[in-house]
């Protein structure tokens, strides 16, 4: 594989998972990286398939990216080497403020099926109450046609 097939599968695999910042970051470190250990005598071939898959790469990237938008910090402040790990942190969970992620799509799918399972709820009750009330609603309209229909005829 070569340099440029690897940094295209890293971003095909990275687009939509993680925001843009993180993607040209990591493509850009690779590329740096390649080019650093080329020019120091390895083979493009040679260091490719030390770094491994990709997709790897990707899906370690994504779950750190989760990791530390999980923990309220950002994707680097992940990686600097802090001296807290996230286990002397325990104490500090319930406290931050959690948002509704909708970055993926299956976060969008969801929240699109509950829209329509809303919708569909509401209708069916209106749909009940209207087939309850219509029963009354029948005798009641005759019973007015008749009374508007003697009032006219007194006049």
């Amino acid at each position: 594989m070569s340099k440029q097939e690897f940094l295209q599968r890293l971003r095909d695999t990275l687009t939509g998972e993680v925001p843009g910042n993180v993607i040209e970051d990591n493509i850009r470190f690779y590329d740096e990286y390649i080019s650093t250990e080329v020019r120091n005598g390895s083979t493009e071939d040679e260091v490719i398939s030390s770094i491994g898959d990709p997709r790897l790469i990707a899906k370690t990237i994504m779950e750190a990216s989760e990791n530390a938008s999980a923990s309220g910090k950002t994707y680097y402040e992940s990686y600097s080497g802090s001296t807290r790990s996230e286990y002397d942190n325990q104490e500090d969970t319930g406290r931050g403020m959690h948002y509704i992620d909708l970055s993926k799509w299956y976060w969008k799918a969801l929240a699109i099926g509950a829209v329509i399972l809303l919708f569909f709820l509401t209708a069916t009750i209106l749909t009940g109450i209207f087939s309850l009330l219509m029963p009354l609603f029948g005798p009641l309209l005759m019973v007015l046609l008749i009374f508007w229909f003697l009032r006219g005829m007194r006049r």
